[in-house]
């Protein structure tokens, strides 16, 4: 399929009767040149129009969104004038139309035209034949053109290069339903929607008056709660998408902060064990040193009272058994020599009683003198000096370990004081978390709710639609529909997984034909629902939307490129701003690899400053005409071209 004439008539920038009129040559690129605001835009809009009318995606310029009727007709508040040429609707003129002539297997020639009023307008489509026959008119019009080139279709084949970008950014959604379109998936799906629309007839139809109006009630309950189920899921994901910002924004500032606590921490508490061990090694040796304080300290500063132990150990109780009972008595005469007169006689008794206790038929002496021996010697043999010596040196042990962890402490603290804005972060964000995850988990509920609202309802429409069906042919019927229902179904699974692959595997090869050389992505992927993904060489899923504008063009355009192929559709290619936001080796690569081989038609409107690129230069034997766009305040008109001459004046070998 070819255009052989496109002819815009007082369609926006265009006055009167402007005929582009296309070769049918071999060489499939066309040149239509402008500057901006020149009416290039003006005839890719008259295209689309043509052949869809005035589409939803026609209605957004900018941050400005229009209503059809603002589009036609123009919006004084909105600041936009409308369909009809200003120069026309001036000189009272009110019809404005765009009508194309194509070559097919049948040429035929589509004609789209308005009537303009200040407050209506009255739009008519035909399909007519080159006898000038109709064919075809408005609605009938309108389905032939779909089957020829679908609204979905027209998406891939005419685009703004400085925004076909957008496409990589898709919502899941609405890129799987243009790729189930263009696959001719979306035949499944309307014979399921089909099916079930007959079903819903035979219950109305065939079943008895208050059946019918039960079901009624329940069907119009069930879109009711299915359309709460729609919303509510949109609404999950959305939350899902913040929840999901709000954890990456955590895990980075928990791996930043995590670093900060660890950078002492360890240390930290390696000091504050050793000191631990030091200070009960201290508290052992103390522990030792009072004993010794008690017990030997005053053997060590008297000499004379050393000398008088010795010989008194010497003499009284090495080598006995147990104390003779005259060194108890001699040792008792010497203590109450010691104590006053009147007081020796309860003494003496008291003494007697610690030290002698007997019964009828034994006498116990109560010291034992090979333990006085062994204390003493136990004495003899400890290192006092040594003892001092280590306590001195634990001491500047611990005084080091302290200092330490005291700048050890001091150091954390100094951090968290620069980064306290941070932990302060950490702690709003842990909030938000929990706030989001509650948010969302009540919508979890409120949905599994309605999903239990919406089995209810489906189990209560199965039983009134069965019971007491008196017609077993319409139950036959329903039977036989809901089994096609789920043919189709599992039909559009598997024939969708196994062009999924096909055009997965066109896709890629034109990516590798378009990518720049050190360009970090290696492979597209397309999953069972059609979303896009990006991995690296080595198998690395890569983030789209944080792609620069001119990586999601190279995406995008290989998604284009190798749909174009797989469909094998001879449908024209229109490419407005060619060049888009491209680097200049990404340039050459579409201007060498895509446009040639994109389409057997393509239409290419470039700006003059993108004509300057050298790659135009190597497109000199695939361009089969080129047409020069000039405008003298909104009136567009064109000249057509030489292409030897001028190549040869732009491009000077």
């Amino acid at each position: 399929m070819k255009f052989s004439t496109v002819t815009i008539k007082n369609f926006f920038s265009y006055q009167g009767e402007i005929i582009y009129r296309f070769d049918d040559s071999n060489k499939s690129i066309t040149l239509i040149i402008g500057e901006n605001g020149f009416g290039k835009t003006s005839f890719i809009n008259s295209i689309k129009i043509a052949l869809h009318g005035v589409t939803k995606d026609l209605l957004s310029i900018g941050e400005l969104v229009l209503t059809k009727s603002d589009f036609i007709l123009g919006s004084h508040d909105k600041n936009f004038s409308g369909l009809l040429n200003r120069i026309a609707k001036i000189n009272g003129e009110n019809k404005a139309s765009v009508t194309i002539e194509v070559l097919d297997d049948e040429p035929f020639i589509i004609h789209r035209e308005f009537v303009i009023s200040n407050t209506s307008y009255h739009e008519h489509l035909s399909i007519k034949d080159r006898d000038d026959t109709i064919l075809y008119e408005d609605i009938e019009a309108q389905d032939f053109i779909n089957y020829k080139i679908s609204p979905t279709l027209a998406k891939f084949f005419f685009f703004d290069g400085e925004k076909i970008q957008t496409i990589a950014d898709f919502s899941k959604d609405e890129f799987r339903q243009m790729l189930e379109d263009v696959l001719e998936l979306d035949i499944y799906d309307h014979l399921i929607n089909d099916s079930y629309n007959v079903i819903k007839k035979i219950n109305k139809n065939e079943l008895d008056p208050e059946l019918r109006k039960r079901v009624l009630k329940h069907e119009e309950e069930l879109n009711q709660v299915q359309e709460q189920l729609t919303s509510l899921t949109l609404k999950l994901e959305e939350e899902s998408l913040v929840l999901n910002g709000l954890l990456q924004d955590q895990s980075e500032l928990d791996q930043k902060l995590s670093k900060l606590k660890s950078k002492y921490k360890k240390p930290l508490e390696d000091a504050k064990r050793k000191l631990n061990e030091v200070i009960n090694k201290r508290s052992d040796l103390l522990r030792e040193f009072k004993e010794l304080t008690y017990a030997q300290l005053p053997l060590l500063l008297s000499q004379k009272l050393k000398e008088k132990v010795n010989r008194d150990i010497s003499e009284n109780y090495r080598g006995n058994l147990s104390i003779a009972q005259n060194i108890i008595d001699l040792k008792k005469k010497e203590f109450l020599s010691m104590v006053d007169k009147s007081q020796q006689a309860q003494i003496e008794k008291i003494y007697d009683q610690i030290f002698n206790t007997s019964n009828s038929k034994l006498s116990v002496l109560f010291a034992d003198s090979t333990k006085i021996e062994l204390q003493y010697e136990t004495f003899k043999n400890i290192n006092f000096v040594k003892l001092l010596d280590d306590l001195a040196s634990i001491k500047e042990e611990i005084n080091t370990l302290q200092t330490e962890i005291h700048d050890y402490e001091h150091n954390i603290q100094m951090d968290q004081k620069e980064y306290e804005q941070d932990f302060k972060r950490a702690v709003s964000i842990a909030e938000k978390v929990g706030s989001q995850r509650t948010k969302i988990e009540d919508l979890k509920a409120e949905l599994e709710r309605l999903k239990q609202v919406e089995k209810n309802i489906k189990l209560e429409v199965g039983r009134t639609s069965i019971k007491d069906h008196k017609n077993s042919l319409a139950k036959l019927k329903v039977e036989a529909l809901e089994s096609a229902i789920k043919v189709a179904a599992e039909m559009k699974l598997k024939i969708k997984e196994d062009k999924r692959e096909l055009l997965e595997e066109s896709i890629n090869a034109k990516f590798n034909l378009l990518k720049k050389e050190g360009y970090e992505a290696n492979y597209i992927k397309l999953n069972s629902d059609f979303n896009i993904n990006i991995y690296d060489i080595n198998h690395r899923p890569m983030d789209i939307l944080s792609s620069s504008s001119g990586q999601k063009q190279i995406i995008a355009t290989s998604l284009i490129w190798g749909i174009s192929e797989y469909i094998s559709e001879e449908i024209p290619m229109i490419i407005d701003t060619p060049l888009g936001r491209l680097d200049e080796e990404n340039q050459s690569l579409i201007l060498t690899q895509f446009y040639p081989n994109a389409s057997s038609q393509v239409l290419i409107l470039p700006t003059p400053s993108e004509l300057r690129h050298e790659g135009f230069e190597s497109l000199r034997e695939e361009v089969s005409q080129i047409f020069l766009l000039s405008n003298g305040g909104s009136a567009t008109s064109i000249s057509k071209q030489n292409t030897h001459d001028f190549f040869s004046t732009r491009y000077i070998r």
